[in-house]
């Protein structure tokens, strides 16, 4: 075939990626890593998921449990675990070690699971007993109520197991929260129910004493029933009871108006009975309907009929003038005269009552529950009338207490808070209670919760943690984020050390510096010192080591081509986390040690704990290139499908380059076969093309190139020959 030419002048090829050689390495098949490390390592992936799927911080929402992550973590970290077992000496101790790790990540997921199937039975006895509520149904309710308690004590166990004080509240807040808030709600319609329970066998054993106290206890609480409907069905009840124990009129020894009785302007469902009461002997009200009891009414200004009703003169000009009015009561079958009281007329527009209130911490903002040590502002949102006008609600106006006067404010439990005669609210002890605001003898209950104030009273290193990595400046709120520390307050609960103020110091200013809460990296990697954190009096130092080297993934030499599954691993044992996409497109629920194996282009990047991030790229390719055949008898072009390669020497593949061969230099390396002449070559790298200049060519003629074998850049292999045969037409391409 002649004498061969340098290899700088081989076949036209153009690189679709610019990658080197393709170089795989698995921990298994290295001499660093044992089969045993390789499954450490594959247990040890799945902490950074578990972290995440855990932290409402991150991917976390405190109602999805990550089953899925859990199992294969469980399984990962078993066969690791059974392997370890098998060691002895030093590598066991060391790998025992590691998967202790991973075993406390996979026990705190278990908690995070298991706290939200707890959470999901409180929801659901909060559901049943609201229910019960809803359709009235008091028995059903009561028993709901006592199984809802139960139900909270036993299932907070669970949920104040789960790890990070974010996470953990987020858990508290969307299950014993509401569970909590609603057994609040509940109370004293469940303990009314009770009470008039009580209050039945009382009248029945006709133990007045105690019935003096339930009927005592009964209207106190009726007060605080705000569903009016809950309150209609308890008072109906309340009512039917008594009337069940009187002998009705027989009993009545008064009859008369109440303390401070009035009517109002512009409200027709007034009746003149809803100010009158019926009493027995011992001054017990006596619920008797005036109406079916054969009484009726009479005014001097004519404004209620016989039956009490407005609803006549409301047809005509209805109640409008305020004023005296002279109410009579006669006896309906005999016509005497029972009762006679002159009762005022006041102005419904007048008559304002606050509909709704908020309080306000120190800054002025909302607060959605009161903390001990601080002091609270209540502070008007809206009033309304009986009928007209409303103040508060003109645009932009804003209600100030100036102008409800007269308004008064009380606890119902000072146990919990005391408020003063300005709104002004002072926590006393965790609990809940409600703020009872009276103004123009109307009453509004504002519930306020009671917590106690966090204090950070001790702090460090968390758990697993031993020193701070630094690749670059931060500052303490983002080493709190990082999950370095952990705090505990006065009560043993965790704590919010963003809540707090921190002093910085450093024991080195050639390693970092400290201002305020900001720290500056000045040091190179490797250097170490200690970062002095003072917090309430607190004092803490804690290593600091500058890392400004990126994990380095292995599996697949950066920017090359293979043929074959890759795995992307590391000897790294501070991966933070670490993302995947193929052909541009994220890969979902990538762990490292995962096998690769579809074509495609892929960027593998891993993030340590300092920050620092480490990206790896290459490209899985299985398919054979192909050439085809073009051109003239005189002008033949074969052209491949992308770039080609050859092994040299060495064994390493190598591209093709461009390349004017002459007459000599072309039949050097193609042989000529038939009555024609080849007379030149042209490479074309760019375009990976042979461009052939012949002479004369006949039918049968050929052009061989069996140099070497081809390839590309993955090593999918084209061909060991290629041979190009003119047909007295056209010239016909084959390969072997």
């Amino acid at each position: 075939m002649g004498k061969k030419i340098t290899k700088t002048i081989k076949l036209a090829g153009a690189a679709a990626i610019a990658a080197s050689a393709f170089a795989a390495v698995n921990p298994a098949q290295t001499e660093a890593a044992s089969a045993v490390e390789s499954l450490v390592l594959k247990a040890e992936q799945n902490k950074v998921p578990l972290i995440r799927a855990t932290s409402v911080d991150y991917d976390a929402d405190a109602v999805t449990q990550p089953w899925t992550l859990y199992n294969k973590a469980k399984k990962d970290y078993a066969a690791a675990k059974a392997a370890v077992n098998k060691l002895s000496g030093k590598q066991k101790v060391q790998l025992s070690a590691r998967l202790d790790t991973v075993k406390l990540y996979i026990d705190r997921t278990a908690a995070y699971i298991d706290a939200i199937s707890s959470g999901k039975k409180l929801l659901k006895g909060t559901a049943e007993m609201e229910k019960y509520l809803d359709e009235g149904k008091m028995a059903e309710a009561t028993a709901a109520y006592h199984k809802l308690s139960y139900e909270i004590k036993k299932q907070a166990v669970i949920l104040y197991r789960v790890y990070g004080q974010s996470t953990r509240q987020a858990i508290l807040d969307t299950y014993k929260a509401p569970a909590e808030d609603a057994k609040f709600q509940a109370l004293y319609p469940v303990s009314i129910h009770i009470e008039l329970d009580r209050y039945v066998a009382a009248l029945e054993k006709e133990d007045f004493d105690q019935v003096v106290k339930h009927d005592k206890n009964v209207n106190e609480w009726l007060e605080y029933v705000e569903d009016q409907e809950l309150y209609d069905l308890l008072e109906y009840r309340y009512r039917e009871i008594i009337a069940s124990y009187t002998d009705g009129l027989e009993d009545v020894a008064e009859i008369g108006f109440y303390d401070d009785a009035y009517y109002v302007t512009d409200l027709p469902g007034m009746t003149a009975y809803g100010m009158i009461g019926f009493f027995d002997s011992e001054g017990n009200e006596l619920f008797i309907d005036g109406v079916e009891n054969a009484f009726i009414i009479k005014d001097d200004k004519g404004y209620f009929t016989d039956l009490g009703s407005l609803a006549p003169a409301y047809e005509k000009e209805g109640l409008k003038e305020t004023g005296p009015v002279k109410i009579q009561l006669f006896d309906r079958e005999t016509n005497e005269l029972i009762l006679e009281e002159t009762i005022e007329v006041k102005d419904g527009n007048q008559l304002y009552s606050l509909e709704e209130g908020k309080i306000l911490n120190a800054e002025g903002k909302d607060a959605a529950y009161t903390v001990t040590g601080q002091t609270y502002q209540f502070t008007p949102v809206e009033a309304m009338t009986f009928n007209g006008d409303i103040i508060g609600d003109g645009e932009g106006e804003k209600l100030e207490l100036s102008q409800f006067p007269g308004i008064t404010f009380k606890s119902s439990d000072v146990t919990k808070f005391v408020v003063n005669t300005t709104g002004k609210i002072t926590p006393v002890a965790p609990g809940k209670a409600n703020l009872i605001v009276t103004w123009n003898e109307m009453e509004y209950k504002l519930p306020i919760e009671v917590k106690s104030a966090s204090a950070v009273a001790e702090f460090g290193l968390a758990s697993g943690k031993t020193k701070i990595l630094l690749s670059e400046n931060t500052n303490f709120d983002a080493l709190i984020d990082a999950g370095y520390f952990t705090a505990k307050d006065q009560y043993g609960n965790e704590a919010d050390l963003k809540s707090v103020s921190a002093q910085l110091f450093t024991s080195q200013e050639s390693v970092f510096t400290a201002s305020g809460e900001n720290i500056t990296v000045t040091g190179k990697d490797g250097d170490a010192a200690s970062l002095i954190v003072k917090i309430n009096g607190i004092v803490k130092s804690i290593p600091v080591t500058i890392d400004k080297t990126a994990p380095v993934l292995e599996g697949a030499a950066n920017q090359s081509a293979v043929n074959q599954a890759v795995t992307v691993s590391t000897k790294a044992a501070d991966v933070a986390s670490v993302a995947a996409t193929k052909n541009g497109a994220a890969i979902a629920g990538y762990t490292l040690a995962t096998p690769l194996t579809d074509e495609g282009v892929y960027e593998v990047a891993a993030t340590d704990f300092a920050g620092n991030k480490s990206v790896l790229k290459f490209e899985i390719d299985k398919t054979v290139p192909t050439l085809a055949v073009s051109g003239t008898a005189g002008a033949p072009v074969i052209t491949a499908s992308e770039a080609l390669y050859y092994k040299d020497s060495a064994g390493k593949l190598t591209a093709i380059q461009s390349a004017e061969l002459d007459q000599t230099q072309a039949n050097a390396l193609f042989t000529y076969t038939g009555t024609g002449t080849l007379k030149s070559a042209t490479v074309n790298a760019e375009q990976h093309k042979w461009s052939f200049v012949t002479e004369g060519a006949a039918t049968s003629d050929t052009v061989l190139y069996n140099d070497e074998e081809l390839f590309d850049k993955a090593g999918n292999k084209l061909a060991g020959s290629v041979k190009a045969t003119f047909n007295g037409n056209a010239w016909v391409l084959s390969t072997q």
